[in-house]
């Protein structure tokens, strides 16, 4: 992989955080294909998480940018319980690596901590993630993040800036 390949991926990572950081969500939006998936698979036991997200537990599962859309919506209209009143959250990434590229498609696989901190306390969460980029027109859109938490016990809601 080239090394402007990677710098333009880790750029496009890092937008991420900061505008889930910032709470920009229509720029966080156009970082999304319209097919995209957004998912947080849930633990089945200490080393294996769950693998179909259409037939068994998430913690979150948004398929279609319609779905974050959706999300964005009822985050931004207090009609969210895991949202209220809205965290500050702190996302920190890093071991950005490149794994494949495959016609379109890019494998990206990343590190993640996110410090939150609201009326519930502070919290501190961390996992890996692992994107499936896609290349439209010279331009990259985040076509899936899926989201493996290492935490298997959840203290409080999740929302999609938490993660």
């Amino acid at each position: 992989m080239t090394e402007s390949l990677h710098l333009e991926v880790s750029n496009l990572i890092f937008e991420e955080a900061e505008y889930l950081d910032q709470k920009n969500w229509s720029e966080w939006l156009k970082l999304y294909s319209d097919q995209c998936i957004f998912w947080a698979p849930a633990w089945i036991n200490e080393s294996v998480y769950t693998s179909n997200p259409d037939e068994e537990l998430n913690l979150l599962y948004l398929k279609g940018k319609q779905h974050l859309v959706d999300r964005v919506f009822r985050i931004e209209t207090g009609d969210s319980f895991a949202s209220l009143p809205m965290d500050r959250t702190s996302h920190l990434i890093s071991n950005i690596r490149i794994l494949k590229k495959e016609a379109n498609f890019i494998y990206v696989n990343a590190n993640w901590m996110v410090h939150s901190y609201g009326v519930r306390g502070s919290q501190t969460r961390g996992g890996y993630y692992q994107f499936i980029l896609e290349d439209l027109n010279q331009s990259l859109k985040i076509s899936q993040k899926k989201i493996i938490m290492i935490d298997d016990k959840l203290v409080g809601p999740i929302d999609i800036f938490h993660l």
